[in-house]
């Protein structure tokens, strides 16, 4: 199988992956979100995630983590969407062996510490990713509303 093909099937079942344990954790019916953790009143996995490839575009990759970075724990100090979404990348990233950062902080100055050409490469990469992670996330966002939806009406016409 050619390389191309199979980096892009790796970034697609990641990014599935990644798309439902985010759904599943900092989704629309999630208990984790609480306007009382200083979460930014429990921003949703989905809306993060969808605002993501334009922040890099407008801002660049450096500036985009150095933001999630800052808003990667909560008051109480606990890993917000923000901080959940930059973990995300930061697999995604070490695993096709682009950074080394073995946590968020490190991985926010490996990123900010690339040359030009390598922070082209890396913020490619990333938007390649997100493009996978946006797709799975609306689409699963999409279902979960639609199955929630059709049981709610299920169960007021029984």
């Amino acid at each position: 199988m050619n390389l191309r093909l199979e980096t892009e099937r790796n970034r697609a079942n990641t990014a599935y992956r990644c798309a439902k344990e985010g759904i599943e954790k900092y989704g629309e019916k999630s208990s984790v979100l609480k306007p009382d953790d200083g979460d930014r009143h429990g921003e949703k996995y989905e809306a993060i995630v969808g605002k993501l490839p334009m922040r890099i575009l407008n801002n660049g990759l450096g500036e985009t983590i150095a933001f999630h970075f800052s808003k990667s724990k909560n008051k109480k100090g606990n890993v917000t969407v923000h901080g959940y979404v930059c973990e995300q990348l930061r697999t995604w990233l070490v695993e096709q062996q682009y950074l080394s950062g073995s946590d968020i902080e490190a991985f926010a100055l490996d990123v900010v510490s690339l040359s030009v050409a390598e922070s082209r490469v890396v913020t490619n990469e990333t938007l390649a990713f997100l493009t996978w992670l946006r797709r799975f996330t609306e689409g699963l966002s999409a279902q979960m509303a639609a199955s929630t939806g059709n049981s709610e009406s299920d169960e007021s016409t029984s």
